[in-house]
């Protein structure tokens, strides 16, 4: 079981090098950042992982943009895997973008993730100027138009969005075939998704057995695919709470398939995930302040990480 780390939203940068580099050094697979540009003056019924439709964080909460913090992140570390959880496929140009992320691969030498979505606020995609209701459509285009451009020499696309021939694109990414893909989402089409380009499924906010429920519909698919479901990796994206570290919990709407208990609660969690075939955990902390964060990061390091890592 492989742990990691959501990328704490500040707009601090000696504090965001320093959890980084202390994720590295403690042994966490991964540091992940999430991916907002705007989010609306009043928030947003939108939100499809609490009961209100209220999103987790407020509207004035800084968000840095994630490609940026990334890029800061492969030069500030050496070792740790760097991706999105999930960056926003419709938001950004695909050839610009499968340019971005092709060049975060090779300038940190091959330890990107690249974490997709949809995306869900409205609001956003109209500030944007990108149309919501296509958005599944727009990013199935986008996803096949990465791995053209991250493979073929001479790429050439002809789809309902977007269309290009008589290109090059270089350098390719340093992962080969492709910068890994994590599919986020919960839905049936997001598990098609995963099918049909994923590497990992990432979901987010959910509990360990609605997990459990959608493998054999993932499995079903990904064979029909023609693809392996057993090279598909699993993981849930979660909020960690431990109630017996003494950190005070931050205020704000809880979202759902929480974590919240003590050391022991988390570790039996944790076995959990692994018994029902989840492979990789990756915990954002409900705590305020990056002290604060970094203390949990410590913990989760001391009591925790060494059993996962025995799980498998």
């Amino acid at each position: 079981m492989k742990i990691g780390l959501s990328i704490p939203r500040s707009p601090d940068p000696d504090g965001l090098r320093r959890f980084a580099q202390r994720a590295e050094q403690l042994g966490f697979e991964s540091v992940l950042a999430g991916d907002h540009i705007v989010l609306p003056t009043g928030g947003t019924t939108q939100y499809p992982y609490t009961t209100t439709g209220a999103f987790s964080s407020p509207a004035d909460e800084p968000f840095l943009e994630t490609l940026t913090l990334l890029g800061y992140l492969a030069a500030s570390t050496s070792t740790i895997k760097l991706g999105s959880t999930v960056i926003i496929v419709p938001y950004r140009n695909p050839v610009v973008q499968a340019k971005m992320l092709a060049s975060l691969d090779v300038l940190s030498h091959g330890r990107l993730i690249c974490g997709v979505g949809v995306g869900w606020l409205e609001k956003e995609f109209e500030t944007l100027g990108v149309p919501y209701a296509a958005r599944g459509a727009m990013t199935d285009e986008w996803l096949d138009i990465f791995k053209l451009l991250w493979t073929e020499r001479d790429p050439a696309y002809h789809g309902t969005y977007y269309h290009f021939a008589g290109i090059q694109f270089w350098p390719k990414p340093v992962q080969q075939p492709s910068i890994p893909l994590w599919v986020g989402g919960h839905t049936r089409r997001a598990l098609r998704r995963t099918a049909t380009y994923g590497d990992c499924w990432h979901t987010t906010r959910q509990t360990p057995d609605f997990v459990a429920q959608q493998l054999p519909y993932l499995r079903q698919h990904t064979a029909q695919a023609g693809r392996d479901p057993a090279a598909i990796t699993i993981s849930l994206k979660r909020s960690l709470h431990f109630t017996d570290l003494g950190v005070p919990e931050r205020d704000g709407v809880r979202s759902g398939g929480m974590v919240r208990g003590t050391t022991q609660d988390v570790l039996d969690d944790v076995a959990y995930c692994r018994e029902v075939g989840i492979d990789q955990l990756t915990y954002d902390f409900r705590v305020g302040g990056m002290e604060d964060q970094m203390r949990v990061m410590e913990h989760l390091a001391d009591r925790v990480l060494p059993t996962a890592t025995q799980l498998g």
